[in-house]
């Protein structure tokens, strides 16, 4: 029987930031994009055609991407922006068994401490993004879902179109919190509610109105804005841009954001060793038994109750 340490290779669970372990010399960017204007650089989710849906290699990309981004004394700042026509989908459930970027899958045997060492190297990326030297930029548009929720949460600054989509599919997200593992603390978390929604996703404009994102725009402007806000961050003198974002990190840090990250961990951890009810939806029972499709349609039945009418 093939186990998880066959499948990928151990790595201890504490160790330094991914991006400065991913090497960008010589590297062909493809999952993900690099250029660079002058002082601004951007960084493309490329994957358009899987609705920018996360994979290995997508990570892999966007953290050499901003490897190269902190070596360059010229860049002030990051844009992350998806291709086509959505920012990013979330994790790529359709990622084949071995890669980290979708749960571990059952064949391979894992452990507690397989599950505690994967989940931090997957969920520490977005950690990672958040601490990130030089300041971020989110530039959404479309779906932005998990995965790809969790990228443009961890980044400084979001500009999205109105009609963008945020949120967790299929968690049944409650008022508590849009990404309440990692972010709890925001206004748009403890005020979901004045968006009139409970379970769906946010629209960009719905984010804006809880004071969860900077700004909303129309889509046709999307592009003229972040750009707008990437030159007049980087008109600032690069060590006031460190020192700032230094500042607010580390207080951040002491309001509780790093005991949140650690609950990021442990909350992958605990779902993946959920047991499923007969009347529960099992990711990898229903995508052995009818495909992904299947799986995604059974899920919307079960994450989207139904009205209940008083028959009176």
């Amino acid at each position: 029987m093939t186990t998880f340490r066959e499948t990928i290779k151990w790595v201890t669970q504490y160790q330094r930031r991914q991006w400065e372990a991913t090497p960008y010399e010589g590297r062909e960017f493809s999952a993900a994009l690099y250029e660079k204007d002058d002082t601004i650089a951007r960084i493309t989710l490329n994957r358009p055609e899987k609705r920018n849906a996360l994979n290995d290699a997508m990570f892999s990309d966007l953290m050499a991407g901003l490897h190269k981004a902190n070596d360059d004394t010229e860049v002030r700042v990051v844009i992350i922006r998806g291709a086509g026509p959505n920012f990013s989908a979330g994790h790529d459930l359709s990622s084949p068994v071995g890669e980290e970027s979708p749960p571990i899958h059952p064949s391979l045997s894992p452990n507690v401490r397989d599950f505690y060492n994967i989940e931090r190297r997957r969920c520490n990326k977005h950690e990672d993004l958040f601490n990130f030297p030089k300041p971020t930029i989110a530039q959404v548009h479309g779906y932005c879902i998990g995965a790809g929720a969790e990228i443009q949460a961890a980044c400084d600054i979001t500009i999205a179109a109105e009609d963008a989509q945020f949120g967790i599919r299929g968690f049944g997200v409650a008022p508590t919190g849009l990404y309440g593992h990692n972010v709890g603390p925001w206004p748009g978390a403890s005020h979901k509610q004045w968006a009139g929604k409970i379970l769906p996703e946010l629209s960009g404009k719905d984010m804006d109105m809880v004071g969860a994102i900077n700004k909303a725009v129309p889509l046709e402007k999307l592009e003229e804005e972040t750009n707008k806000w990437a030159q007049a961050i980087a008109n600032q003198p690069r060590d006031a841009l460190a020192v700032t974002k230094e500042f607010i990190n580390g207080m951040l840090d002491i309001t509780g954001y790093g005991a949140m990250w650690r609950t990021h961990y442990e909350g992958h951890v605990m779902i993946q060793w959920v047991r499923f009810r007969g009347d529960e939806v099992s990711f990898y029972k229903s995508k052995k038994d009818r495909g992904l499709k299947g799986f995604l349609q059974e899920r919307a039945m079960h994450a989207t109750p139904k009205k209940k009418h008083n028959s009176e």
